[in-house]
């Protein structure tokens, strides 16, 4: 699953679930662990296709592995006010 986000400031996300689960499968294109790949990956060939679409987007936007807490340093937070408006 991916979640695109673009926010009020032209800042855009990709939020990206078990493609990579860490920012090293986008920048320095590295697969998951043999392990990991064999319990959650049901076709590698279609795994590795859409990893090399997102490996094109990043610089585009910003790429976020969901596993990964690290990539999550300078999102902006979602104000107290908008978040009221949101429930």
């Amino acid at each position: 699953m991916i979640v695109f986000v673009t926010l009020p400031s032209g800042l855009r996300y990709a939020f990206i679930g078990d493609l990579t689960w860490q920012i090293d499968g986008i920048r320095r294109r590295v697969e998951q662990p043999w392990l990991l790949s064999r319990l959650a990956d049901s076709d590698r060939g279609r795994l590795r296709q859409d990893l090399l679409r997102m490996i094109a987007l990043d610089g585009l936007m910003r790429i976020v592995p969901t596993h990964d807490l690290g990539s999550y340093d300078d999102i902006p937070l979602l104000a107290p006010e908008a978040a009221a408006l949101s429930h």
